[in-house]
């Protein structure tokens, strides 16, 4: 049977790319997101015959029951569960139509089969996630919980710990209503390269994603620096190569010098007042940002997922960093519907 799939938060197509790769007979009959340059992407890659570009809580919940959709997808925004959003969870503004489509389903008469939520870590101890719960309960629901790292369950050298819940009307899972940190053994999900540099692509080009000089004086002691034989790299987030903390790891591409003894002489050129040397120390490592592609690539992105030309860095950047590790969702997706 070819599942009907609605995507709500579509982004750049990461869920689409999750339903190829886990082999889903599947159509998608709408992806909504109201973000403009996600939507370009994610036509780009997948045509725009199914985006569609509305506020979710701007139509009423017979347009979602009129498409008898099997499957429901959803990232709704992260903003309301972090920290620097304030952790306001459904107070949040961002969460409306979230807690919208809680309404569509308690009253909708085609409620989906299967339903796949993914969100950061902090969403679990939110009243949203307490919300969605009861209306899955209410509705007849079993649900499975998950935090997973792509690094700890596939061996992916990268650090992204996200919320998922996974929910199905029949049959229910074997640990259902609980909360895990693992995939379920049964799956045999693959392991992946575990060092970075099969990940990188040979056509980054050290001049044009070098870090600037006043990024390196004033914010290169924060960095996570990486090199192609580590095995780990920090989550990428939307500020990538825009803020210097927390948001990713910045790759060091001379594998010749000790890094360690770089950063003493850097202090020690810190303590004299020396700018100039420390750049020319700081130079030495050769130090650049991971290219869009290769973020993708940790991502789990495939080779064939692209940008259009009117998309700058930045923006790719901050699209993919809203996105989810298509690799692990995959795998859920195989054991949604097994």
């Amino acid at each position: 049977m070819t599942l009907k799939v609605l995507e709500f938060y579509s982004g750049i197509g990461g869920m689409h790319y999750a339903s190829l790769l886990a082999n889903w007979d599947c159509r998608i009959l709408k992806a909504f997101d109201v973000n403009d340059i996600a939507n370009r992407i994610y036509g780009y890659n997948f045509g725009n015959e199914t985006i569609g570009q509305h506020l979710i809580e701007g139509l009423d919940a017979m347009y979602f029951d009129n498409w008898r959709a099997d499957v429901w997808t959803l990232s709704p925004p992260c903003q309301p569960y972090t920290r620097t959003g304030m952790q306001r969870a459904s107070h949040d503004p961002r969460s409306k139509s979230f807690i919208y489509l809680l309404h569509v389903l308690d009253v909708m008469n085609h409620r989906p089969t299967y339903i796949l939520v993914e969100n950061v870590k902090g969403f679990e101890t939110s009243d949203s996630r307490d919300m969605l719960v009861r209306q899955l309960q209410k509705s007849g629901y079993y649900f499975q919980e998950f935090l997973l790292n792509p690094k700890a369950v596939l061996g992916m050298p990268n650090s992204r710990l996200r919320y998922y819940l996974l929910a199905r009307l029949h049959p229910s899972f074997d640990g259902d209503g609980q909360l895990v940190d693992k995939l379920p053994s049964h799956l045999n999900a693959p392991s992946y390269p575990s060092c970075i540099g099969s990940y990188l692509t040979n056509e980054a080009n050290l001049e044009e994603y070098s870090v600037p000089n006043k990024v390196l004086l004033k914010m290169g002691n924060v960095f996570d620096i990486v090199k192609a034989t580590d095995v780990s790299s920090c989550c990428f987030t939307k500020g990538y190569s825009h803020y210097a903390q927390g948001t990713g790891s910045i790759l060091q591409t001379n594998l010749e010098v000790d890094t360690v003894e770089v950063f003493e002489a850097i202090e020690k050129a810190k303590q004299q007042g020396d700018d100039e040397k420390q750049i020319q120390l700081y130079r030495s490592l050769k130090l650049r940002y991971f290219t869009p592609r290769e973020i993708a690539n940790l991502m789990g992105f495939p080779s064939d997922f692209n940008f259009p030309s009117t998309v700058s860095k930045k923006q790719q950047y901050r699209t993919l960093g809203n996105s989810i590790n298509v690799a692990l969702v995959a795998q859920l997706m195989r054991y949604l519907v097994a």
